[in-house]
């Protein structure tokens, strides 16, 4: 069938990290240092930036379910806890916001590893649309060396992609929470990589704090890689 009407949805980048970058090309092109910017880099660019307004989206929801969780277990009975010496009874929690909060965590860290892979065919194609060969290849490579220089560790990308591998092709997530500070107040949220009895493996499961670093390591390797990219045209 088709299609012969339907409404335009709007995706303008809300996000810049791309634009300056495009801009950077741009304004290179007018100089007539490179050529003008190709329909590729552009629909790349879009594809950059839409996911990163969803992987924007993905972190507040989940902080949101965080606080959610939170609320929930303050309901719970002593009989509910388990301890190294005793097992307690499972924790219910409503099946709408259980598979709500592991869909979100499981989307978080698919979109995050999407993002930087689609971060990598960027940069190889800024670093080609500039007529400059890449200093690494693979380009993951090249990319640690770019923040590695910039004095970041470039650490969290090889956890997101040991997790997300996993999660992806051989396992599903799920969680508990670490009340072993709990009388302090805090909580830490555990995503497991089967449904644990015991956590003496700390490869079996990943902290939320974890989780968390992993996310904020992609963030921070934005600004740098983004200076680096648009550097290529000053």
């Amino acid at each position: 069938m088709i299609v012969r009407k339907w409404l335009q949805v709007e995706y303008l980048a809300g996000d810049g990290w791309v634009l300056s970058i495009l801009s950077a090309v741009n304004r290179a092109a007018e100089r007539r240092q490179v050529g003008a910017l190709t329909d590729e880099l552009r629909q790349l660019g879009l594809h950059v930036a839409t996911r990163l307004g969803m992987i924007e989206a993905l972190i507040g929801r989940i902080n949101s379910g965080a606080r959610r969780l939170e609320e929930l277990i303050g309901t719970r009975e002593p009989h509910h806890e388990f301890t190294l010496s005793r097992n307690g009874y499972v924790f219910p929690l409503p099946a709408d916001f259980k598979y709500m909060f592991l869909v979100d965590l499981d989307a978080l860290l698919f979109e995050v590893n999407s993002c930087c892979e689609l971060i990598g065919r960027l940069f190889e194609k800024v670093y080609e649309h500039a007529g400059r060969p890449l200093p690494l290849t693979p380009v993951g490579r090249a990319i640690r060396q770019v923040l590695e220089a910039a004095g970041q560790d470039a650490g969290w990308f090889v956890k997101l992609d040991n997790h997300r591998n996993f999660f992806i092709h051989h396992g599903a997530p799920y969680f508990a929470v670490d009340l072993s500070e709990a009388d302090a107040g805090k909580y830490d949220l555990l995503i497991m990589k089967s449904n644990l009895q015991s956590f003496e493996d700390e490869a079996q499961f990943v902290r939320y704090s974890e989780l968390k670093g992993i996310v904020g390591g992609f963030q921070n390797s934005r600004a740098v890689v983004q200076q680096h990219l648009a550097g290529l045209f000053s």
